[in-house]
């Protein structure tokens, strides 16, 4: 009886002690982001009968036990930083984020792929808002993709590890505008300390950077409005040479240009004054016809063939697609609308006032596209005759006539 009592003293001990933690758990004024829950604990409630609770070396084994068995859980990696964030020494906080995320360098702004169920967002801003820690902040904000934000800080903090991430850029715009912010800081620290030490400051990040990313000339404005120009003679002496080698190619560019540009206009002059013999009895090769007697315009080919204008419109108009057919009809209506206007002296058109200059220009400007889209190649020698290489060398009515010679053979 004795022990039944000690055993139900005991129950109601622990039973109490559960009532007043759960009692302390605050769902007021809690956070709530993307399915996971942030609880404030007031730990004034809690009694010094949670020796467990306040260990918090054993809780921090506890926890990391946990998660090695493989806990998924965002809220015990959440309140696992926060038990590392109160810690003094930041080596664990520093290992376990290491170990959480992935700092793989990415395009600007975009942040590597984590396979963590930590909420890196939550984790940074207890560590902001603790004021220590700051590898550790680094570290999250590589992970969120931030190496701007991350580089920022390691200048403040430790500078050897601003320029190791800032040689890690993939990025060239980004890595040069990390090096011109750690050229000056180097130039503000120099300042502070002594005003003979800015240049060489600086000249020693240029230096670390290489002549690919930064030259003298970014740097300048971080350097003091009075200096001696001996302590980075040589490198102004190197970006005049560079200078000097990227003018001459640049002048050979241009000499290609040069040369580029008079064989174009050799080419096009050859072009207007190219000629073509026609025999003046040449006839269409469409409908047989004389194209010198004819009254309308003909076109004379490369390959020797002639077209009178309609017949070649009517050949090449079933090549044409959709857009081209509207196309041509558009051009023939303006063509018709630019005539009568022509012959009738009228010098209004679609809303504008339009000289004669002006019509003849327009009617070399249509009559050029429509050229375009029905002689740009010889019907007979060109990608037409490829096309119609599976249609009947006779049309319909042929085909009847000769059908109907057979019937009447037969019939005799």
């Amino acid at each position: 009886e004795r022990k039944r009592a000690e055993l139900k003293a005991r129950k109601s001990s622990t039973t109490e002690a559960v009532g007043e933690a759960i009692d302390a758990v605050q769902i007021a004024g809690s956070m709530i982001s993307e399915g996971n829950v942030e609880l404030h604990i007031d730990k004034d409630v809690i009694t010094q009968s949670q020796s467990f609770a306040d260990d918090g070396k054993a809780s921090i084994s506890y926890f990391e036990g946990v998660i090695t068995r493989g806990c998924r859980s965002t809220a015990i990696f959440n309140y696992l930083v926060s038990l590392y964030v109160e810690m003094e020494a930041e080596p664990p906080l520093y290992q376990f984020l290491s170990t959480q995320i992935s700092t793989a360098p990415t395009v600007p702004g975009v942040a590597p792929k984590q396979r963590s169920a930590l909420d890196m967002p939550y984790a940074l801003r207890i560590i902001l808002q603790s004021g220590r820690h700051f590898r550790s902040a680094i570290k999250l904000y590589m992970g969120l993709g931030m190496r701007q934000r991350a580089v920022e800080l390691a200048i403040k903090v430790d500078p050897a590890l601003a320029k190791e991430l800032t040689r890690q850029s993939i990025e060239s715009e980004e890595k040069k505008r990390l090096w011109l912010m750690i050229a000056k800081n180097s130039a503000e620290e120099g300042e502070n300390s002594s005003g003979e030490d800015v240049v060489s400051k600086v000249l020693s990040v240029l230096n670390e950077c290489g002549p690919d990313i930064l030259s003298i000339e970014d740097v300048l404005p971080f350097l003091p409005d009075v200096a001696q120009i001996d302590q980075f003679k040589d490198e102004i002496c190197d970006a005049l040479t560079s200078y000097s080698s990227r003018i001459e190619e640049y002048l050979k560019e241009m000499r290609d240009c040069d040369q580029t540009c008079s064989a174009l206009r050799d080419e096009i002059r050859r072009l207007g004054d190219y000629t073509t013999h026609m025999n003046s009895e040449a006839k269409c090769v469409f409908t047989e016809k004389p194209v010198v007697n004819e009254k309308q315009p003909f076109y004379v080919f490369p390959s020797g063939f002639v077209a009178l204008e309609s017949a070649l419109k009517k050949e090449v108009l079933p090549y044409l697609n959709g857009k081209q057919k509207d196309r041509l009809d558009s051009i023939e209506k303006e063509m018709d609308e630019v005539k009568s206007h022509m012959e009738s002296g009228a010098v209004v058109s679609a809303g504008s006032n339009r000289d004669g200059t002006d019509c003849n220009y327009r009617m070399e400007e249509l009559q050029c596209e429509l050229d375009g889209l029905i002689a740009a190649e010889c019907p007979l020698t060109g990608s037409i005759m490829i096309d119609s290489v599976d249609r009947c060398f006779c049309d319909s009515k042929e085909d009847e006539i000769y059908i109907a010679a057979d019937d009447l053979v037969i019939e005799a």
